[in-house]
């Protein structure tokens, strides 16, 4: 199996691809900085599988994802992210990716994961399936605000949703390699396509798109 790796920490890709190469079924043929190079080197190197995180600079992950699979749609993409949210898990699925797991998962668990995408079988960590199980037992009429939601672009829903989780504009700055700037540019887009302005608009509109549950 040829596995490209994309993650914008070279230590936590290191770790991973010692990992990886332990085994003997699998190849791993290039490195990935960003959602940019990923799609490059998804070019160039022609991997069965990309393991995707999704907060990645510039070019996000979910973004390549979907360039990925538009152009190789026999590629298979695993994110592994550090998110939990049903949002990120939707969106991840909604660009094509076979699996989805979470970061706190040990490496057997992305061995599992790797070997059911490799069969065409789709494969959800237990920890971000709970919550999409969750989301789906307890739909509430909230397709309009659904809909809206699904305007706003992959990296003003990565701001989104940390803002509803309480991250402050500094934090979502660091976490999502952007400078504080670009951070209210973001935010203030995001609200205008929502036609938010209140605290509590914000959170009620969360409440309805699944971020959470308050």
């Amino acid at each position: 199996m040829r596995v490209l790796l994309a993650d914008d920490h070279p230590l936590f890709r290191q770790g991973l691809r010692a990992l990886l190469e332990a085994k003997d079924f699998i190849e791993v043929v290039g490195e990935a900085n960003d959602g940019a190079e990923a799609v490059n080197l998804t070019d160039r190197m022609a991997p069965d599988v990309v393991i995707m995180d999704i907060s990645m600079p510039g070019y996000c992950g979910l973004d390549a994802t979907k360039q990925i699979k538009e152009r190789y749609p026999k590629t298979k993409v695993v994110i592994l992210s550090g998110h939990a949210d049903n949002i990120y898990v939707d969106q991840a699925l909604k660009a094509g990716a076979s699996g989805y797991v979470h970061k706190d998962a040990v490496y057997d668990e992305l061995a599992i994961a790797l070997d059911a995408v490799s069969k065409d079988r789709p494969y959800l960590s237990p920890t971000v399936l709970q919550p999409v199980i969750k989301s789906y037992l307890h739909t509430t009429p909230a397709a309009g605000a659904m809909s809206i939601y699904n305007k706003l672009t992959s990296r003003e829903k990565e701001v989104f949703g940390l803002i509803v989780n309480g991250r402050s504009r500094n934090v979502i700055a660091e976490t999502l390699h952007i400078s504080p700037k670009t951070v209210d540019r973001h935010r203030s887009n995001l609200l205008e396509k929502l036609s938010l302005r209140k605290e509590g608009e914000i959170m009620e509109f969360a409440r309805l798109v699944g971020l959470t549950d308050s």
